[in-house]
């Protein structure tokens, strides 16, 4: 495991240089920071154990709570308060939240659009719900919609992560044209949607791999009409 998660950072550095090393977490950080305001109630929701993804908004927001279906979210060192729950049934007031992070959760639902209704219910008015997930298009969604659980937990070990991080995927909402339509039956408003190519990481288990996932992302991130074919789905939704 520590082997091919040395092998990405080295690839990453050969062929983008070292600032590229953690590129998409740190563009979805960019994201958050550019997004929350002074005093605003944050959420993060399936925010998990938060060991591959960290923030501090201490000092800007006034709380942030995190709620997950794991255990792993009461060591969360993220969040303020933890809580564990399905978003589908959240047990927060209406219009308590300004800001709701969803990041790498929306691949994993049976039924989107009912936590996205439970979003909408606890976002304020003029609240910003974040998301990041993958572009179901892709050749990594599409491949990984072919592969039984017990290869992708095989492949995420050999990245570091643990058989309970590793979760099932439905993409019933990994779309830009999905989540429109999903976006309009909760009453909230797309703000921004984008799509983008990082450095292929998950191709990491092999050099000639990794550098046709180069040439891939080079193509797609040059060509505006291949932007259909990026990876990464970054979009925020704003309740009226």
């Amino acid at each position: 495991m520590a082997k091919l998660r040395w092998r990405e950072r080295e690839l990453v550095c050969r062929f983008y240089g070292p600032s590229a090393v953690g590129e998409l977490e740190r563009r979805f950080l960019e994201a958050i920071e550019h997004l929350v305001r002074p005093g605003d109630r944050v959420l993060d929701a399936g925010c998990g154990s938060g060991r591959r993804f960290a923030y501090d908004l201490r000092g800007r927001a006034s709380l942030t709570v995190g709620v997950d279906i794991s255990p792993d979210v009461a060591h969360n060192p993220n969040i303020d308060a933890p809580l564990r729950g399905s978003l589908a049934a959240l047990p927060f007031a209406s219009e308590t939240f300004d800001l709701i992070i969803c990041k790498h959760v929306l691949e994993h639902l049976e039924q989107p659009e009912s936590a996205l209704r439970e979003l909408a219910r606890i976002l304020r008015p003029h609240g910003r719900l974040l998301i990041l997930t993958p572009n179901r298009f892709h050749y990594v969604p599409l491949l990984a919609s072919l592969l039984p659980q017990r290869v992708h937990r095989l492949v995420a070990s050999g990245r570091g992560l643990t058989p309970e991080e590793v979760h099932p995927t439905a993409y019933r909402a990994n779309t830009p044209r999905r989540l429109r339509w999903l976006a309009r039956q909760v009453g909230l408003r797309v703000a921004v949607l984008r799509l983008f190519e990082t450095p292929p990481v998950y191709l990491a288990f092999h050099p000639l791999a990794f550098a046709l996932g180069v040439a891939y992302e080079r193509l797609v991130n040059r060509f505006e009409i291949l932007a259909p074919l990026r990876v990464n789905l970054l979009a925020v939704l704003r309740k009226p």
